[in-house]
């Protein structure tokens, strides 16, 4: 009974052989399904059991009764042939006087609905061909009982079916399951109930699909976004319905989804899914935070080293970046790293570029004041050339005078020295005169001289005798000695004279080179004071060129300076208008939240998949 039962309860096509025709025996011999009711239960609660009957016939199988070894033909009362079924169910009518076998008849045609019939010959004719039969080869055997035999197998599998409860398809690991809820309650003495196995199968099963399914979605969001993460929000939310569909096929593998307990399986899955999702998210926020705070950083550091000219410059610059930041940067932190980081940023760069403009418009103004008064200092510098070029003229003409004066004092001193060499001459010539005459007078005293010194007084009486006196004589030595000794003077004199004349030409030298000198030194004075007159009167323009250019430029740096502040101000209302937009668009995320909130809360009442309304609210 137990052997029956079981395999009532697992096959979806239950063949039941029997030997020969069907009569009274054969159907005695089924009296076990009349004990079916009392050994297997649909449900725990309690029913008659022709209720009993009636649901257990939902769960039934298909009825194949394979008589062996038949040997009747197949024909009605009136000869006409009958097929295997319309034999099968003249033999499950009532035969009256049998009311006991009767009732089993009612008993198979309320369990099995689906029922058939299927005769087959003895497969051999002769008694020792059949105690042999396992010897004999297929060919051997009967025609006819070949025949019906390959009937019969393509009659199973015409009509073979997986196996279904409730609707749904066991599968191979649900069908294992189900033998095990079975045999479990077989063996604890209990009575196998379908629906509470079946109901621990599925829910087996479905635990299961779900961890399946969630392997599967935790698997792809893996594989496909959090290993390139950050990412776009649109982006993940993609694949994010691709691994759902994914998964939610792992879990549709089932073949349960008409299960009552599979709305609960897919809502624990949508709760694992958002749970999962969130996750996600929020490493992708936060890898998005930091990716996108490091690519602001960076590009911002690039845009401190630049120098600018002006706020045009700056904000041509910080639109390059902002252009650069969002092609690069990735993840729901991009719009909020742009309106905050960088936003405050270029408001510092704005201030600190209007404070070096400031500082550098006041030492370009100072630079100007100082260029301007080194300006007028060099023009009355050079105004100072002509004082120096008139003192110049004026110690040249003193020198001209002490010249001309130098010259009118040597050419007297000429004068005078040449008369003097004049006197000196004639002097000379008299005293020379005179030194001859006296020169011969001594020669011939001279010789007269010579004789010896006893002569002397012979001498003397002779000089006496001679009409010379002594006293002439010493007179004419003296003389003599006067005379040469004017003439060593006047020698010396002559001497001094000449020295004189050298001096003299030496000195007219001198004043010929001194004039050659001052007309040259005249000349390049001259030449030098034109040449500073023209440097002067140039640099006299330039400066009153680059004065004007000066003051110009100042005028320019004050326009640019008030175009700034009207640039920074613009740029300040810019800056609080986008401010304020990123509230208005962070109200209205914050209201389409609530929206979808209360729309969400709207679903679950209405009874909708609580899935269907995570998805909704994902892509609202």
């Amino acid at each position: 009974m137990q052997i029956f039962s079981l395999c009532l309860l697992l096959s979806s096509y239950f063949i039941y052989n029997s030997m020969g025709v069907i009569d009274e025996q054969a159907i005695d011999d089924l009296h076990l399904v009349l004990n079916l009711a009392q050994h297997i239960h649909v449900k725990s609660r309690r029913k008659t059991e022709e209720e009993k009957r009636t649901d257990l016939s939902l769960y039934f199988p298909i009825f194949l009764w394979v008589l062996r070894d038949f040997h009747l033909s197949l024909a009605d009362e009136k000869g006409q042939s009958i097929s295997e079924k319309e034999y099968l169910e003249r033999a499950l009518r009532p035969n009256p006087g049998h009311e006991e076998k009767n009732q089993l008849r009612e008993v198979i045609k309320d369990l099995f609905r689906e029922r058939d019939c299927v005769t087959i010959v003895r497969p051999v004719a002769e008694e020792a061909d059949l105690r042999n039969i396992q010897q004999v080869p297929y060919e051997k055997l009967r025609p006819q009982f070949r025949t019906q035999v390959e009937a019969f197998v393509k009659k199973v599998y015409t009509y073979l079916k997986p196996k279904k409860i409730d609707g749904n398809v066991v599968t191979g690991r649900m069908f294992v399951d189900l033998a095990s809820e079975y045999c479990k309650a077989i063996n604890g003495s209990a009575v196998p109930t379908i629906h509470a196995a079946w109901a621990s199968v599925v829910q087996h099963q479905f635990r299961l699909a779900l961890r399946d399914a969630v392997q599967v979605y935790r698997q792809r969001m893996n594989e496909r976004a959090m290993q390139h993460l950050p990412m776009a929000e649109e982006k993940l939310r993609d694949l994010h319905k691709i691994a759902k569909a994914e998964a939610l096929k792992t879990l549709f593998a089932t073949k349960l989804e008409h299960d009552p307990r599979f709305r609960e399986c897919r809502s624990q899955f949508a709760a694992r899914v958002k749970q999962l999702l969130e996750h996600v998210r929020t490493e992708n926020a936060n890898s998005s935070a930091r990716v996108c705070d490091k690519l602001a950083k960076e590009l911002f550091k690039q845009m401190e080293q630049k120098t600018y000219q002006g706020f045009n410059d700056l904000l041509l610059e910080w639109e390059q970046v902002k252009q650069l930041y969002l092609s690069k940067a990735a993840g729901p932190s991009r719009l909020e790293v742009l309106s905050g980081y960088l936003n405050s940023q270029l408001l510092q760069s704005t201030q600190k570029l209007w404070e070096e403009l400031q500082v550098g418009a006041e030492e370009r103004k100072s630079l100007l004041k100082q260029q301007l008064a080194e300006s007028e200092a060099r023009i009355l510098q050079l105004k100072a050339p002509e004082d120096a070029q008139r003192q110049l003229l004026t110690e040249r003409l003193d020198f001209e005078r002490r010249l001309d004066e130098a010259r009118r004092s040597a050419e007297a001193a000429a004068q005078k020295a040449a008369r003097e060499k004049a006197q000196l001459l004639d002097a000379e010539r008299t005293l020379k005169e005179q030194m001859k005459i006296m020169q011969d007078r001594l020669n011939s005293e001279q010789r007269r001289g010579t004789q010896s010194s006893a002569l002397s007084s012979a001498a003397a009486v002779h000089s006496t005798q001679l009409g010379v006196p002594k006293s002439e004589l010493d007179s004419l030595k003296d003389s003599v000695m006067q005379m040469l000794t004017e003439l060593r003077s006047k020698e010396l004199q002559r001497n001094q004279l000449q020295m004189q004349v050298e001096h003299d030409k030496q000195l007219i030298a001198l004043e010929r080179t001194f004039q050659k000198q001052l007309q040259e030194a005249r000349a390049r004075s001259e030449q030098l004071v034109e040449q500073l007159r023209n440097s002067y009167e140039k640099e006299v323009e330039t400066l009153k060129s680059q004065r004007v250019e000066l003051v110009e430029q100042n005028k320019d740096l004050e326009r640019k300076l008030s175009s700034s502040q009207q640039e920074l101000k613009l740029l300040s209302r810019h800056l609080d208008e986008a401010r304020e937009a990123s509230r208005a668009q962070q109200r209205q995320v914050e209201v389409s939240q609530q929206q979808s909130e209360m729309l969400l809360a709207v679903l679950e009442k209405l009874g909708g998949p609580k899935e269907d309304a995570e998805d909704f609210k994902g892509q609202v």
